[in-house]
């Protein structure tokens, strides 16, 4: 497939979780600024074949996939690899392909996908040894489900046991890199508190 002006390919979206700290909640559903998390999530993403990993009841546009790892709740790491599966399916995609993973309630994390999938790209383009996966990192924190994936590298992760394990675990047996991104890309919304910054954000992204 050949690549898209943002560098990539294809976007995975973890949208699943019970949103515990949200009085358990739809993440998804959440409404901000009058509209779904998921659809802002969605609106900030590059035009490229885009995979939902969320429960059968989540709706999405008709220009989406809708897919959910199994067992259900079997972890974030299993989810990743059921939305390589699906784009797979669907798409011919060629071993250096570029590959966005976020998470659903991050909405701007699209924006860090554009950076991460271009800086892979040219990491790439004149190394010797490529670099399989990108991803954010925010301070100290890495961002384990907001990165640029290679092909290869989900291939490697559908041929692992993925089932209940971390994502760093699993990521951490494949090898990855990370680069800085702007802590706003990574704002996500894990609690009621969440909400107002998140919106804030939203407001001025527009």
């Amino acid at each position: 497939m050949a690549s898209s002006s943002q560098y990539l390919n294809g976007v995975i979206m973890l949208a699943g979780g019970t949103g515990k700290r949200l009085g358990g909640c739809s993440k998804p559903d959440l409404l901000i600024a009058g509209d779904r998390l998921i659809s802002w999530s969605l609106s900030f993403l590059p035009k490229v074949p885009t995979v939902v990993v969320a429960p059968g009841e989540v709706e999405v546009p008709e220009n989406v996939f809708l897919t959910m790892e199994e067992p259900p709740s079997s972890g974030p790491a299993a989810g990743i690899v059921a939305g390589w599966r699906r784009l797979a399916n669907s798409f011919v995609f060629s071993p250096s392909d570029i590959i966005g993973v976020c998470p659903v309630d991050a909405p701007l994390s699209g924006f860090a996908l554009r950076q991460l999938a271009r800086q892979l790209q040219e990491t790439n383009e004149d190394a010797a040894e490529k670099q399989k996966i990108l991803l954010g990192q925010v301070g100290e924190v890495t961002q384990y489900v907001l990165g640029a994936f290679t092909v290869r590298a989900l291939m490697e992760m559908a041929r692992a046991n993925t089932l209940n394990r971390s994502v760093r675990g699993v990521l951490a047996e494949i090898g990855f890199a990370t680069r800085e991104i702007s802590p706003d890309y990574a704002r996500d919304v894990d609690t009621p508190a969440d909400i107002a910054p998140v919106t804030e954000l939203l407001r001025i992204s527009r």
